[in-house]
């Protein structure tokens, strides 16, 4: 039997516009949080910081 993952991973696109860090997106692969990340970091600017963070989820079946 071969083995089976018990979470999956979960990135998620957080900005900072001065009052903390909060969630704008979540993606499930880590090539397209990568070009959600780009393209947030492209559309504001400087105005904000932008950053990516791994979190796992439990697989519930």
């Amino acid at each position: 039997m071969s083995y089976q993952r018990k979470t999956k991973d979960r990135w998620d696109i957080m900005t900072n516009w001065g009052y903390g860090w909060e969630c704008e997106n979540s993606e499930y692969t880590r090539a397209d949080a990568k070009r959600s990340l780009r393209e947030y970091r492209e559309n504001l600017a400087g105005r904000a910081d932008v950053r990516m963070e791994k979190h796992r989820e439990p697989i519930t079946e």
